[in-house]
């Protein structure tokens, strides 16, 4: 555990109630975070600006191609979890310890909003777009699990193809392929995030060295692999079934209401995050 016990005036630049930053933490925390941009599932890719843009383009035109909405359900994503991670800060901290411990309110805001937003990409609906680019197509190809291609959501009607329907094998294999990503993500966002509040108590440390904020001591290495696990399995479930039944019933009953059918795709989503917070 990290030490809450006080020390030299040195060593309080390096420490805070809960958190202590030091150059190899640092490294570490860097580490990971270029692991997660390298890695792809359990195999390993040449770090490529222009590839990583690509494979989000296409990424993003297979949800697009799959939802249409999929780009406001985006922003409602972002939106609700950030203003829940703000609220339930509020809520622990009170309103008036937001601004003197804003070193641990905005890395938290960030990790929640990376980690939701993330869960909600992964296990997306994908459809192929209607390019007739062979290359194009080529790229967009379904997740591979032991050599079976998988639909990126276990309740597609169809693979990327738009033709091809899901055997109970493959749509079974849906939830086990992001587990390992969902997994890695959430102890990168974790570690990135604890890391962000050692930058941020740093600089408090020096600038403002009077401030001693009251917070419990952390397990950096517990609470990480305790949010990668949460992910693999409980987002990916929630955001599965939200993804893949709730939103499509709700698109298919309301389509005629556009106001009403965005009032309940907001309301679905922030009780999908509520639920997340309680489990």
């Amino acid at each position: 555990m990290i030490s809450l016990e006080k020390d030299s005036r040195s060593r309080r630049r390096w420490q805070s109630r809960g958190f202590l930053v030091g150059a190899p933490k640092i490294w570490i925390f860097l580490s990971l975070l270029l692991f997660s941009l390298v890695g792809q599932g359990f195999g390993y890719q040449s770090l490529s600006l222009t590839r990583w843009s690509q494979q989000l383009r296409d990424g993003y035109q297979c949800r697009v191609a799959a939802d249409p909405a999929f780009l406001q359900k985006s922003f409602t994503e972002v939106l609700l979890a950030a203003g829940t991670q703000f609220a339930a800060e509020w809520n622990r901290r009170g309103a008036d310890r937001l601004i003197p411990e804003a070193d641990f309110v905005f890395p938290a805001i960030l990790t929640a909003v990376f980690g939701k937003y993330y869960s909600m990409w992964r296990v997306a609906k994908t459809k192929s777009s209607t390019s007739e680019d062979d290359a194009e197509r080529k790229r967009m190809s379904d997740p591979v699990l032991l050599n079976m291609p998988v639909p990126t959501n276990a309740f597609q009607p169809y693979l990327m193809d738009g033709v091809i329907r899901p055997n109970p094998a493959q749509r079974f294999g849906s939830f086990i392929a992001p587990m390992w990503p969902l997994f890695r993500a959430g102890v990168i966002s974790s570690f990135v995030g604890y890391g962000l509040a050692a930058f941020f108590i740093f600089l408090r440390s020096i600038i403002f060295p009077a401030i001693v904020t009251e917070t419990k001591a952390v397990n950096v290495w517990q609470a990480s692999l305790y949010t990668g696990c949460f992910m693999a399995i409980v987002s990916n479930i929630r955001y599965q079934i939200l993804q893949g039944v709730v939103e499509p019933l709700i698109d298919r009953l309301l389509r005629r209401i556009p106001l009403l059918q965005s009032a309940m795709i907001f309301a679905v989503r922030w009780a999908n995050g509520l639920l997340g917070s309680i489990l």
